[in-house]
């Protein structure tokens, strides 16, 4: 079950205590095995609709199905992570911040944030998990 969020507010209340260039919402739906993109800030290059069969990707089994989130902090880790990088660098961005929000024991969304100017440090993790909990 999918809970409806004012995606625009998160965003703008998340950038207060985040630094990001992109963010994105991908949804979970474990019956159909498939993330769906349902919100983007930028429409133009990632539009909110995409959608995806979930992989057996290194970052899937780490984020979708262990719950953990991911932070590259290399250019390395960030490509490992992302099939499409080579957009995303041409877009500018770097350094990516992937949590997992957990419903029912279970990944139900992942919030992903991009940006080129550094890593992101551990505590916007917490960040992300407060503003998400408030939007409840």
């Amino acid at each position: 079950m999918t809970l409806e969020k004012d995606w625009p507010a998160f965003a703008k209340s998340l950038a207060l205590r985040v630094n990001f260039d992109l963010l994105t919402v991908l949804e979970i739906d474990w019956d159909a095995n498939l993330v769906r993109r349902s919100f983007s800030t930028d429409e133009r290059n990632y539009p909110s609709g995409g959608v995806k069969r979930l992989m057996g990707s290194a970052w899937a089994d780490h984020v979708i199905f262990g719950g953990k989130p991911f932070r590259s902090q290399t250019s390395a880790e960030f490509r490992s992570a992302f099939a499409d990088y080579k957009v995303l660098e041409a877009l500018g961005l770097f350094y990516a911040l992937n949590v997992p929000c957990l419903e029912w024991g279970r990944t139900g969304r992942t919030i992903n944030m991009l940006r080129g100017t550094s890593a992101f440090p551990e505590q916007a993790i917490d960040a992300v998990l407060q503003r998400q909990t408030l939007q409840r």
